[in-house]
């Protein structure tokens, strides 16, 4: 997967045959009829691994979405499912940045050193856990009453869910003598799996209104993308098995995180 600007993009739109690229809208229908990207055809993220339309090893496919959240999930899920990496491209900044708008913040990703034990990496992992579990809690607070309301709780309980999948991962090993939920109780829960603290997110939340239910959505894809690109990139670097293989499993993890979100983009209208 390759990024665009939005000045690559003209560039790539203007100097290219209309044979030799295909530029895919990943929003929803109804964001896609307020404003769009002239020639973009429309086909929302929830439907991107079925619809055989895009996958044509002939021409370039450029994925965009409002903000470039969306899209980049886009791009992934292209590529496994017969895209040559190669031919996939996605706009960053999506929208926002083709037509100038101020992007929104995004999670900044925080690494793992490779010199981690296993068992460092499982304590920061759930650590990480419990503070999207606090996202998730104090989001859906704020979106209840809303379509949203639903995703966000199954994300909140999904986020404890994993925290003990890992822990199991490390039974036997006398990681520690307490329950996982008296564990996952004295998580500090300060940095998220994209890397961004704690603080900074409530603050996010402050601003959002229940309105924007596109604007909070797309965080949490952000979010769990940052988580599953960091979980992803450490598993195929790591030459320590049983770390590759925990990384890997937390990477499946996300990604069946980002699954439920984006269920959560067909409830949805824009203002």
């Amino acid at each position: 997967m390759r990024e665009l600007t939005a000045k690559q993009l003209e560039k790539l739109i203007t100097g290219s045959k209309e044979t030799s690229f295909l530029i895919v809208d990943v929003r929803q229908a109804a964001e896609y009829r307020l404003d769009h990207i002239p020639g973009a055809v429309n086909i929302p993220l929830a439907q991107i691994e079925f619809d055989p339309f895009v996958f044509d090893d002939r021409r370039n496919v450029v994925f965009y979405c409002r903000s470039g959240s969306r899209s980049k999930v886009a791009a992934v899920l292209a590529a496994e499912v017969g895209l040559h990496k190669d031919n996939i491209f996605h706009l960053r900044g999506g929208m926002m940045a083709y037509t100038g708008e101020i992007l929104l913040e995004i999670p900044r990703v925080d690494h793992f050193s490779y010199a981690m034990t296993s068992l460092e990496v499982m304590e920061k992992a759930i650590n990480f856990e419990k503070a999207a579990f606090f996202f998730y809690e104090r989001a859906k607070k704020k979106f209840q009453g809303t379509s949203l309301y639903k995703i966000l709780d199954e994300m909140s309980q999904a986020e404890v869910a994993h925290g003990k999948i890992i822990f199991k991962m490390l039974a036997g090993r006398n990681f520690s003598d307490l329950s996982f939920d008296d564990f996952f109780n004295l998580c500090v829960g300060d940095i998220l799996e994209g890397g961004k603290p704690i603080g900074e997110i409530i603050e996010f939340l402050e601003r959002v209104s229940p309105k924007t239910q596109v604007e909070i959505l797309e965080f949490a894809v952000e979010l769990e993308f940052c988580a599953y690109d960091l979980y992803r990139v450490m598993a195929e670097n790591s030459r320590d098995r049983e770390i590759k293989e925990i990384f890997f499993t937390l990477a499946q993890a996300e990604k069946q995180h980002l699954s439920t979100i984006i269920t959560g983009f067909e409830l949805i209208h824009p203002d």
